[in-house]
């Protein structure tokens, strides 16, 4: 009998610390700065927070694991609201780089529980059976390493659409975990109903303790968060301040305003697009999805590839003023992440537009490299154009603090392009081809005529060169862009958050 309460004790911790490290990541992501550095911050608090459980591990551990479990498991309880509630009052108080303690509080109440399970148990299998040491290890290991993999399939299956009822399972789980340590299914019954009761209670805790961080980090107390959703992906959350403007948050990173991105959206897909009549349009990433209204409106068919569902559920409708889908009937939408449907589609486009996040993670920073865009160069038409964004204004001075220009990867798979250095729009666009149709001349006078806004430098090839000595191009072999773009701090206000390296 104990033999079987052990390997369902090992099963639940397994499960357990797989999904506990995926719900944490994604708290310590909003606090963090969002990047590849937050990540390994992140990840690394977990291994340690894991190791500090085998310390824990002493002979004679069983008596006090159980209490330790109840302890944790109201830790738990409090700790997606707590993380948050803590950032907000660092900002509050104009502190914000103490969120980085955070971190030390995660290592004290993460992983330990899990982790000091399987040692205990498997000392337990070799005073009882008198199993040898490696044996008793291989078998306890054996179940825990089969509850991991259920947590895997547990955040495959419902992390992709319901957060919340991933954190619910999570609790229900930590509750049989309480009883099985117990040896009483009384005290799983009384765990379970507040385990449940999560599904209820998280959203609304959630949302203010949200809002509270958004308020104190932009020091705007008018700010309400309106609409939030958690993806595999993504955080998504949707502000608004008093001035009546949406903002679009992802990780806690801003990726739409009113104002600079919409200003970037009309630079990156309406201007090639406008110099391109009746062209097949594919664009890379959604975001507010504005891209597709200013493609739309010269285009003879617009489509957009999107790998977060979550994203497009958010913003087609909360962004209509902007994004103007209840106009625009040429656009057709694909859920699929971008490389596999460039590698899959036989398709060619005559603009390929790529709008995405910063390459701030490995995974984005991947589309940003020369691999993808020589995908993207097999996918144009033979006159095609490839639209992207720099990240900073294409000048003398910008230029010579950066060693990963997208340009300089540009520069290594395209033999023609332009640049368009926005002082307006806070950034650079690339129109790279393998013959551009369309010259610097034409994209003088559009500028000149439609975008009004001022401040633009159209850059040739050859003007562009001699800015990029130094630069190297961004490669499956050389991800370092990520490292450079990753913010060096994160106290930065909402409307800059994601729009800078």
């Amino acid at each position: 009998m104990m033999r079987i309460r052990s390997s369902w004790i090992l099963v639940c911790a397994g499960i357990n610390l797989i999904l506990a490290q995926y719900w944490t990541m994604k708290e310590y992501l909003l606090v963090l700065a969002s990047s590849e550095v937050s990540l390994l911050i992140a990840a690394s608090v977990f291994i340690a927070s894991g190791s500090f459980g085998y310390w824990l591990a002493p002979a004679g551990a069983s008596p006090w694991v159980p209490r330790l479990a109840v302890g944790v498991f109201a830790l738990h309880l409090a700790m997606p609201w707590m993380i948050k509630a803590a950032t907000a009052v660092f900002f509050r108080y104009d502190v914000p780089h103490l969120t980085f303690w955070l971190a030390g509080f995660g290592l004290v109440v993460m992983a330990p529980l899990y982790t000091v399970i399987l040692p205990m148990l498997v000392e337990a299998r070799e005073r009882v059976s008198g199993t040898a040491g490696a044996q008793a290890l291989v078998r306890c290991y054996g179940f825990e390493l089969l509850g991991a993999l259920l947590g895997i399939g547990v955040i495959l299956l419902v992390g992709r659409s319901s957060h919340v009822w991933l954190l619910v399972i999570y609790f229900a789980v930590f509750a049989v975990l309480i009883g099985l340590l117990f040896d009483r299914p009384l005290a799983a019954l009384v765990c379970l109903p507040v385990a449940l009761s999560y599904g209820l209670l998280y959203e609304p805790l959630d949302r203010s303790a949200a809002q509270d961080l958004y308020r104190n980090r932009e020091q705007d107390a008018s700010l309400q968060l309106l609409d939030s959703a958690q993806s595999l992906y993504n955080r998504i959350d949707i502000v608004t301040t008093d001035d009546g403007g949406l903002r679009l948050l992802m990780n806690g990173r801003e990726y739409f305003n009113p104002a600079d991105l919409e200003v970037f959206n009309r630079y990156l897909s309406g201007l090639p697009s406008e110099l391109m009549p009746g062209s097949r349009v594919l664009i890379v990433g959604t975001g507010s999805m504005s891209s597709v209204y200013h493609a739309s409106r010269h285009a003879a068919s617009v489509e957009s590839v999107e790998i977060d569902e979550q994203v497009v559920r958010l913003t087609r409708n909360r962004f209509r003023a902007f994004n103007h889908l209840d106009h625009v009937h040429n656009w057709t939408l694909h859920i699929d992440d971008a490389k596999h449907f460039l590698g899959a589609t036989a398709q060619q486009y005559d603009l390929i537009v790529i709008d995405l996040v910063p390459p701030v993670y490995v995974q984005t920073a991947l589309l940003f490299s020369k691999e993808f865009y020589e995908l993207a160069k097999r996918r144009l038409s033979p006159t095609g154009v490839l639209s992207i964004y720099t990240g900073h204004v294409v000048d003398k001075a910008s230029m010579a603090g950066t060693r990963y220009s997208p340009i300089a990867t540009i520069e290594a798979v395209f033999p023609e392009y332009l640049v368009v250095s926005s002082q307006a729009g806070k950034n650079g666009f690339v129109y790279a081809s393998s013959k551009l149709p369309f010259g610097r001349n034409d994209v003088a006078r559009l500028l000149v005529e439609s975008t009004r806004v001022g401040g633009e430098t159209v850059l040739t090839r050859e003007e562009v060169r001699p800015l990029l000595v130094g630069n190297k191009a961004t490669s499956m072999d050389d991800l370092g862009i990520v490292m450079e773009w990753a913010p060096s701090a994160y106290r930065e206000p909402l409307s800059r958050l994601g729009n800078t390296p």
